[in-house]
């Protein structure tokens, strides 16, 4: 009995509901393509970090190119790269490391291609999180709407009618707080992925910055031998 009350109240919902049902979809769509999308990153993470810095603690640097470009669409892989490769530059020109403005000049050098290279990869991980973000606010206003012309429908029925009563007023208030529910329905799922989302994406911005120092380090043992 309930679940057929349910569903004929869904029916009766409206465009508010078919808005809402729309907005569910992309959500779910959203939340699902991204959790894949971060968890692709989060596999190879701890792997490409040993095996880059074991790569360049033995002086490797071809070594460690070769270990990011096995996977070329991994944001710490591309920021190691950017950074590898200016590396490898200023070790096919030695003066480029030799200690005062020129190693300097190249440590800036790197340190500003890294930086760029993770703004650019740490853009592209929150793709779809600003929509998902707007959905999660949005969507209660839009029950709330739906709510009250509900509301508003079932006191212009009443006056209508003529007819009153607790028994005439609860039905059209019970299919006006549906979309109340529904709105939140949306929302509730949106905020929570929303939020962990955004945690992941400062993790993976973190392992990026670090992923420059190592470069910079690598830099600096390199000009010291």
């Amino acid at each position: 009995m309930f679940e057929q009350g349910v569903l004929h109240l869904l029916l009766r919902g409206g465009i508010t509901l078919v808005i809402l049902a729309a907005c569910s979809v992309y959500s779910v769509a959203v939340i699902l393509e991204r959790a894949l999308a971060y968890r692709r990153v989060a596999a190879y993470l701890r792997t490409l970090r040993a095996e880059v810095e074991e790569a360049l603690a033995a002086g490797k640097v071809a070594d460690a190119l070769a270990a990011c470009g096995a996977r070329p669409d991994h944001p710490v892989a591309a920021v190691f790269a950017v950074g590898l490769a200016a590396l490898r530059r200023a070790l096919e020109g030695r003066f480029a490391l030799a200690p005062g403005p020129d190693l300097a000049a190249t440590v800036e050098a790197i340190r500003g291609a890294t930086a760029r290279e993770t703004a650019d990869r740490i853009a592209a991980l929150e793709r779809r999180l600003p929509s998902l973000a707007t959905l999660a606010n949005v969507s209660p206003f839009i029950g709330l709407f739906g709510t009250v012309l509900g509301i508003i429908e079932a006191f212009q029925a009443i006056a209508r009618t003529g007819a009153g009563g607790l028994a005439v007023v609860s039905a059209g208030i019970a299919e006006a707080l549906v979309a109340t529910a529904a709105g939140l329905f949306v929302a509730i799922p949106a905020v929570v992925a929303y939020n962990y989302f955004v945690s992941r994406v400062k993790v993976f911005a973190q392992e990026m910055d670090r992923a420059g120092q190592v470069v910079v380090e690598a830099v600096l043992r390199e000009a010291a031998r």
